[in-house]
């Protein structure tokens, strides 16, 4: 059980009230539906006529991702602060990480944005490797304007270079 304290309580209560809100539900994905409960506990189970196509995706943005990642971030670190040997972050930091360098279309740049949002430090080699996968989207863009994946890439590569550049040394 989490001991906490009196303050890592009401950041947890105000996080779930702002989360609970219907203008957050944009953030997730989720802003045409009444109650986010709708879609989150939707199972193919009790309705044998939903599958993931059925129904219209709104796409996710990255900078809802951002915005997300950092509340998430407030409250880990706020649990973190009653839980002295806590490796959250370590292992998240660690996950994103991973993910961030290898190739996924889907995965990398959503990954590239949480490692720069959760990082609190940055090595030379790992903005080296930003600014390629930034480069190989730039190439990518110039070989074809409509690839959107490529554009998603260069995105989330400005944003993480953005969120790591203060971390480094002068």
């Amino acid at each position: 059980q989490l001991c906490s304290t009196e303050e890592t309580k009401q950041v947890l209560r105000l996080s779930l009230t702002e989360f609970s809100l219907p203008k957050f539900y944009l953030l997730f994905g989720i802003s045409k539906v009444k109650s986010a409960a709708v879609i989150a506990f939707r199972s193919s189970y009790r309705d044998r006529s939903f599958s993931p196509g059925s129904y219209e995706r709104e796409t996710f943005a990255l900078t809802s991702l951002e915005t997300v990642t950092e509340a998430l971030l407030e409250i880990m670190e706020a649990c973190m602060r009653d839980i002295p040997t806590c490796k959250w972050l370590d292992q998240w930091t660690e996950l994103a990480q991973k993910f961030a360098f290898q190739y996924n279309p889907s995965l990398q740049p959503r990954a590239l944005v949480v490692f720069g949002c959760i990082s609190k430090r940055v090595s030379h080699g790992q903005i080296k490797q930003i600014i390629r996968i930034l480069s190989k989207g730039l190439e990518s863009c110039l070989k074809g304007p409509d690839n959107y994946n490529s554009q998603v890439l260069i995105e989330a590569t400005v944003i993480a270079l953005t969120k790591l550049q203060p971390l480094l040394n002068k």
